[in-house]
């Protein structure tokens, strides 16, 4: 199976380097020239045990690439899909699968299309970039990946072949039939953690030795599950219990969204909490904690920026 990763950041270098070291047939695909001939077409691969691991595959910006690719991994952030699905589609051949990684559930709509093989995943790998093309494996948990609607019998059984692929790379992977739910699963547990842990410049844990942080986390999480019900989503039995676990499980972990604001780049708030607040305002359900988050982590990202500009 040929596949091309798209995005070299911190969970499509831990894919790439997974699947490369594992003998698959991995180009990474960036969209900066610089960086990615500074990579010199390898990954550094560090594990939870402090071992490295140097995995040479091609990293490169040229698109032809996409011809080859039998499996189409997007790991870049949810506002970028819409621009780079178009660029993808006229690369790839028909029985092409792309499947998303993305954090949210603001990019769902561009996924309908189950026939032509847009796919979603959800993972709970994880993952730190420590530098450009410097990946820590920091913790294994599950990814499942699956079809928004009915899909052609072809089209799951390489769906099939990939979970498998991926598996045998260390990176556990089943196929689903309620993709769509699990991504609200994963969203809610997002939601209640990443904008917090930014906002408060804590790892994941301490936000549990917060007074305050816990119970905005809560409310978070609370006013999540309300709009999920509404719209008939399973979340499961105790979504603020799952959260919770989250925080303790990886309380050393610092979040995607903290490293994006501590590196100055924009996060995923609108993707995340941003995107509850959308589906809130169709169901007139009130957000009041989830408004207060967005506002403020939009602040400090608003502020970081500023800083980066100002040094």
């Amino acid at each position: 199976m040929n596949i091309v990763v798209i995005g070299p950041g911190a969970l499509g270098s831990l894919f790439s380097a997974r699947l490369a070291a594992s003998g698959r047939i991995v180009t990474l695909l960036d969209h900066n020239p610089a960086r990615a001939l500074s990579l010199d077409n390898h990954l550094t691969l560090s594990t939870a045990t402090n071992e490295e691991l140097r995995v040479d595959l091609p990293i490169t910006t040229d698109h032809s690439c996409l011809k080859q690719a039998d499996l189409v991994l997007l790991t870049v952030k949810s506002q970028h899909v819409v621009d780079l699905l178009a660029v993808v589609q006229n690369h790839i051949t028909p029985d092409c699968l792309i499947l998303g990684l993305q954090n949210g559930i603001g990019h769902l709509h561009f996924f309908e299309d189950s026939q032509a093989g847009l796919a979603l995943g959800v993972t709970s790998q994880g993952a730190t970039l420590l530098a450009p093309g410097h990946v820590r494996h920091g913790g294994h948990g599950p990814t499942a990946i699956g079809f928004l609607h009915p899909a052609p019998d072809k089209r799951v059984l390489k769906l099939i072949r990939a979970a498998a692929v991926m598996s045998t790379a260390g990176l556990a992977t089943e196929v689903v039939d309620d993709i769509e739910d699990r991504l609200w699963q994963k969203l809610l547990v997002n939601a209640g953690i990443n904008g917090l842990s930014a906002l408060y410049d804590c790892p994941n844990g301490q936000l549990l030795e917060i007074p305050e942080a816990r119970s905005r986390l809560i409310a978070l999480v609370e006013e999540g599950v309300r709009i999920a019900h509404t719209k008939g989503i399973d979340v499961g039995a105790d979504p603020v219990g799952r959260t919770l676990d989250v925080c303790r499980a990886t309380a050393s972990n610092i979040s995607s969204m903290l490293q994006d604001i501590r590196n100055g780049r924009s996060t995923e708030i609108m993707a995340i909490n941003g995107a509850l607040l959308a589906e809130a305002k169709k169901l007139a359900i009130p957000t009041p904690e989830n408004e207060l988050l967005v506002s403020q982590v939009l602040a400090v990202e608003k502020s970081a920026d500023k800083a980066k500009f100002d040094l």
